[in-house]
């Protein structure tokens, strides 16, 4: 697993989630196809590129992208430990009845592996159709065994618009490489000034270009290679914190409108996910809700706190991610995370 697989969330993702249309950080040396954008963590011996609309995922530490919060077509990409198996035995044996358990409805209907490739390598699609929700989605994952590890490329949709993103879908897979190199960004992201003012013990974690101070212990480590402002307790623990920010597409969406339509997206990328509990809280006086959840990435359960603004027709969310077994040991300083923000020109 990836050493940045997850250092936060919002599924926005999915994913990340992002009304906020996320520039991608392109490494100098891949290029780019026309009208596409990359959406590859930091890491990854792939790259992904999607259309330049697509919101990314990267703030949730993930490679992937969505069109919109309204229509949930969505594309990521993860990989696992391959256990010395066959790409064919791989789809059949471990992916497919994973993809089956991520419809809650148990109506899933999987088509059988076909052959194809990805990036010259060979491979097996899966199509399927499954009910999450009262939603039913459309959707087709590519598999890849390269050098033991599998690597899945997930594509999915509404079902009433699956079709109209069929050549998208296609445009993603036919742009998708495997690389040699870790993809790593050319530049960092998040330019932050050291010597900024800060609370007693805490440091700035966000620069001038956003509407808010973002604060964090100043013995953590601050993830400056993420296009969202972002860090992290250190090198051997990445429970962390970050800040993102949508542009809704409702005029005056509230914190809970919000959610209701996020948390489809965090489904649709972790089907296990779970709410362990639900918050009134502020964010420098404004009115907020605190979200705790639990949810599978990649091999590890982890707990998500999310807790999510809206502050001048835009929503905020910060997040605390970490390890289920490691998010009490930081839960206290995310606290503090959360009582030193401060939106810049709030009354």
């Amino acid at each position: 697993m990836k050493r940045t697989l997850i250092r936060l969330v919002a599924c926005l993702l999915c994913a990340v989630m992002l009304g906020l249309a996320l520039v991608g950080c392109a490494d100098g040396t891949d290029d780019v196809p026309e009208n596409m954008q990359p959406a590859t963590v930091q890491g990854s011996l792939y790259r992904l590129y999607v259309p330049q609309d697509w919101n990314l995922m990267l703030d949730m530490g993930m490679s992937g992208a969505y069109a919109s919060l309204q229509t949930t077509a969505v594309v990521f990409v993860r990989d696992y430990d391959a256990l010395g198996m066959s790409t064919a035995d791989y789809a059949q044996s471990v992916h497919a009845p994973l993809l089956a358990a991520a419809f809650p409805e148990h109506d899933a209907q999987l088509s059988a592996p076909t052959a194809t490739v990805l990036d010259g390598q060979a491979a097996v699609y899966v199509d399927y159709k499954g009910t999450r929700d009262k939603v039913t989605y459309l959707g087709r994952d590519v598999v890849c065994v390269r050098d033991g590890r599998a690597y899945v490329l997930s594509f999915s949709a509404q079902m009433d618009v699956y079709e109209g993103y069929v050549s998208i879908r296609d445009e993603i897979t036919t742009a998708f490489r495997f690389s040699a190199e870790a993809y790593e960004p050319k530049d960092a992201v998040n330019t932050v000034d050291p010597t900024a003012p800060a609370p007693a013990g805490m440091m700035l974690a966000s620069n001038d270009d956003v509407a808010y101070r973002f604060y964090v212990p100043d013995t953590w480590v601050l993830d400056t290679a993420l296009p969202t402002s972002s860090a992290y307790v250190s090198e051997d623990d990445r429970s962390g914190v970050t800040v993102t920010v949508r542009m809704p597409e409702v005029d005056q969406m509230t914190a809970e409108q919000y959610w209701e339509q996020a948390s489809g997206e965090i489904l649709a990328v972790c089907p296990d996910m779970t709410v362990l509990s639900i918050t009134q809280t502020t964010l420098d006086t404004r009115p907020a809700h605190t979200y705790i959840y639990t949810a599978t990435v990649g091999e590890h359960l982890y707990r998500f706190a999310q807790t999510v603004a809206a502050y001048r027709g835009m929503v905020y969310t910060v997040t605390y991610t970490a390890l289920d077994e490691r998010f009490d040991e930081h839960w206290s300083q995310y606290a503090d995370i959360l009582s030193a923000f401060d939106f810049r020109g709030n009354e």
